[in-house]
Formats: C-alpha cells, structure tokens, sequence
C-alpha cells in the first residue's frame, strides 16, 4: 500500500495538525505493509529527503517560514506551488494507491490535482479553519477561496472531522458530502498524571496550552482571574504558548494588576510540555473555536480536570461535573462562577482529574492508528 501525504506544517512548524500527523506517522512505521512520502515544507534553503523510517519518507521543500507556528498566505501558495509540482514528480516515480491530504487547504488542493492527473483518489481530514466561517480573521479569505474548498470536499473520495460539530458545519454546506469522524489521539504512555494530588490548603494553579491569539480567548480567562482576586480568591495561571497577542495579553495583565498571578511561559517543546501538566491543578481552555484540542487531549491524560467552552469537540471529551466543566464562549461570569466554585471544593479535582485519565485513555494512539490503518486500506 503506497500512500502520499500532503501537509504544510510538520514538526517543528506548525500546530495541533502537525503534531497529530507526527503522531500518527510513529505507529504507521510499525506496520510494514504501508509505504508513505509526506511532502511538506521547511524553513531549509533546499529541499530534504528525511528518512523517518524503514517504510517513511518526509519530503520537505523550503518555504523560508518566518513563523514556526503559522504561514503567511505567501507561504502556503508557495508550498501550494512545491507540493503540486512535488506531487507530480513523485506519482509519476511510483505508483500511489491513496493521497491524503491533512487539510482542504493547501493539502487537499495539491491532492485534487494529483487526481486529475494520475488518477488517484484521494482523502483529506478537515481541519476547523478549512470550514468557511469557522474563524473570523478569514473572513474576507473565505470569499475568496470558498468555491475551490467546496470543489476539493466534492472532489474528494472521504472527508475526515474531529467532531460532531465539525461534520455539521460541512454538512450544512454540502449535505450530500461522505464524512467521517475520527478523534484526534493522545499518547498515554508520554502523557501520564502526575503523583501530586490537591488539598483543601493548595494554592491552584491554572494551565492554558495555546497559541496565544484572539480565537483561544486567553483575555477571559485573565479577566476572570481578576475578578477573582478582587474577592480574595487567588489563582496562579501558567499561559503556555506564543502568538500574535502576546503583547495585548501583556498589557492586560497590568491592567487588571495581575503581573503576579500570570506567568508568560511561551513556546516549549513537545518533551517538556509533560513538566509544566504535572506543576498544575486544572487546565483552562477559553476558546471562542477549536475543533478538538490536542492541549486538552493532553492535559486529560496527566490527569487534570479540564474547564473548556462550549466548542467543537470538546462536549464529546468532557462531561459536565465529571472530569471537568463546561462554560459558555465569552462568558466571563460564567467562566468565574466554575472558578469560585473549584476553589471552595478542590477536594474534587483529585477524582475530576481520574475520570479525565480514563477517558483519555480510550483515544490512545494505538487505538486511532488502527482506524486510520483500516480506513486506508477501505479505499484502496
């Protein structure tokens, strides 16, 4: 079974997407009968060939990204332009089975192209971005490129959603469209809980693990935290990633005069990440959008109660009162109220933060791996 990957974003750059294909590649590489080239992009000056395994090559063509965590429209047209003429080049050296692209855009362009040349059918997993009207600053993008995804998702043999309200949003659009939806996975081996364990004398700490910018909601978040305060109600929060709102979020912690309380931790790497899990009591995510978060996937895993909006998947990994809680987008108030009443009952965080695990661990890669394997082999 040959298969060509199309993805913009890998290890080091990119996000969730990047870090998910990674994840899914490490146990492609057990199974022989699978032969796969990802053709994506780096911050090289020349194009590398990496041999990731016996059976897995990663084909990288430079893009110069100035950003490791996002492209530019220039970027992703570049890479457009390298994969689809990459793309060519290596379809017509071996014969591919299967495309399968990790987005309707780029990827899922380059592989409709492949279609029309060599004939090869071709999957593409939908990330919540590619769904015209998913995320407000695309707005004026979506005009643009809205008929070309809705060509590719026509196109395609099977669209691939993380969850329930992703595949309604594309149903909405199309709904004659065959979709599945398959979780994103977690490594439960790496991602383990901690031996800490709360109290009712704890302070608690907060971790938020996001790219900081407008669509992750990290300014609820801290102004809740300020509310708090205000009663003598105090939480110390570990804001974990980097972004366009940096700065912003900087000033507002002045702002409000909680300097002390928000600790800047910026980028850290996939095998420290697991550290910063364990110095924590709860992980916050205040996102306005999120199709399903590898952060909370992970935070599930070290055994933390989670607190997260009403968004994308996370209603599908979070049960209200059981591993964790449920709040409203925006909504400071609400957000405040959980707060106020997790620090008068931390006594049940320690059994929040059980329930997590064990829901973690029946999306472990293992288990995901297998469902990617099968499905491949469905459409060969």
């Amino acid at each position: 079974m040959n298969i060509l990957m199309f993805n913009n974003e890998f290890p080091p750059l990119g996000g969730g997407t990047g870090t998910v294909n990674l994840e899914l590649l490490k146990k492609l590489s057990k199974n022989k009968d699978i032969n796969i080239d990802l053709i994506t992009s780096s911050r090289s000056k020349k194009k590398e060939i990496e041999l990731f395994s016996s059976n897995i090559r990663i084909i990288k063509y430079p893009v110069n990204n100035k950003n490791i965590h996002h492209s530019s429209n220039i970027e992703l047209i570049k890479y457009t332009i390298k994969s689809v003429l990459g793309g060519l080049y290596y379809s017509k050296q071996k014969k591919y089975d299967l495309c399968f692209a990790w987005s309707t855009v780029p990827a899922g362009f380059s592989a409709f192209v492949i279609r029309i040349f060599r004939k090869t059918p071709f999957l593409v997993r939908i990330g919540g971005p590619d769904i015209p009207g998913f995320e407000e600053r695309y707005s004026f993008i979506y005009k643009i490129i809205s008929p070309i995804i809705k060509i590719i998702w026509k196109k395609s043999s099977l669209l691939i959603t993380k969850c329930k309200l992703e595949k309604d949003m594309v149903l909405q659009i199309n709904k004659k469209l065959p979709i599945n939806t398959i979780f994103n996975g977690i490594d439960t081996v790496k991602f383990y809980p901690s031996e800490h364990k709360v109290n009712n004398s704890s302070n608690i700490r907060i971790i938020c693990v996001a790219r900081l910018i407008k669509r992750k909601g990290q300014e609820i978040l801290l102004r809740a935290i300020s509310n708090l305060a205000k009663q003598d109600i105090n939480y110390e929060v570990d804001l974990v990633g980097t972004g366009d709102d940096f700065d912003n979020l900087q000033k507002q912690t002045k702002e409000l005069n909680i300097e002390n309380k928000v600790l800047f931790s910026s980028y850290i790497t996939r095998n420290k990440i697991i550290e910063r899990y364990h110095k924590a009591d709860i992980f916050v995510l205040p996102s306005y959008n999120e199709g399903m978060s590898n952060a909370l996937l992970e935070a599930m895993a070290c055994g933390l109660p989670v607190v997260v909006t009403d968004v994308g998947g996370t209603p599908e990994l979070v049960k209200n009162g059981k591993n964790g809680y449920i709040f409203e987008k925006g909504n400071v108030n609400e957000l405040q109220k959980i707060l106020y009443e997790i620090y008068h009952n931390k006594n049940k965080l320690n059994d929040m933060g059980n329930e997590s695990r064990q829901i973690a661990e029946n999306n472990s890669w293992e288990a995901i791996s297998e469902i990617y394997t099968n499905l491949f082999k469905s459409y060969i």
